[in-house]
């Protein structure tokens, strides 16, 4: 529940997001640090999962990277629970991280209800929420959230979606050199 109440907390902070009051806290860490990281989130967030469902990990890659670690916390936590929470029973989730020179590749893949053609230009806004989805308990700032986190990070975010088919949401966080990295976050 303690994850819960940190992504509370940073959706009462939305405004300093917004505000670019909050800064990105870039720390180096290995690649096996930033698996085992993702793996605890996933183990915390099965708790969450509906009868049946399956989540499936896979990594690859060696290089130590460089990230804010509780942002790609609270980005998998919403992510994670998105599919979760659009995903039928039985129903399995897959993520997939690869880490590479030049960047952390992140992909959430879930087999759920999926976003309609129409909805996906909105899909990052604030409170947005795709037509097919105002029946689901949600606020509509997770994935607005998101993307604040993701621009602090010089990251993005990209999704893919067949409506009844699911969704594949890719965050894409490029491995910058020191110098960008003083430059972008010493702000």
């Amino acid at each position: 529940m303690e994850d819960m109440k940190n992504i509370l907390d940073d959706f009462l902070s939305l405004g300093k997001l917004e505000e670019g009051l909050v800064k990105a806290n870039i720390q180096i860490i290995s690649a096996a640090a930033c698996f085992d990281e993702i793996s605890t989130v996933i183990n915390e967030m099965k708790a969450h999962c509906k009868k049946g469902q399956e989540v499936y990990f896979t990594h690859t890659g060696e290089n130590d990277i460089r990230i804010d670690r509780h942002f790609l916390k609270n980005i998998l936590i919403n992510l994670i629970s998105n599919a979760i929470k659009f995903s039928p029973e039985n129903a399995a989730i897959t993520i997939t991280c690869t880490i590479t020179d030049h960047q952390l590749i992140l992909k959430v893949r879930d087999k759920g209800i999926g976003i309609a053609e129409d909805d996906k230009q909105h899909l990052f806004g604030r409170f947005f929420r795709a037509k097919n989805a105002v029946n689901i308990q949600g606020t509509g700032l997770g994935l607005h959230i998101i993307t604040k986190y993701l621009e602090l990070m010089q990251g993005s975010v990209h999704v893919k979606s067949v409506l009844n088919e699911g969704a594949e949401f890719t965050i894409d966080i490029p491995q910058l050199n020191d110098t960008d990295h003083e430059k972008n976050f010493s702000n």
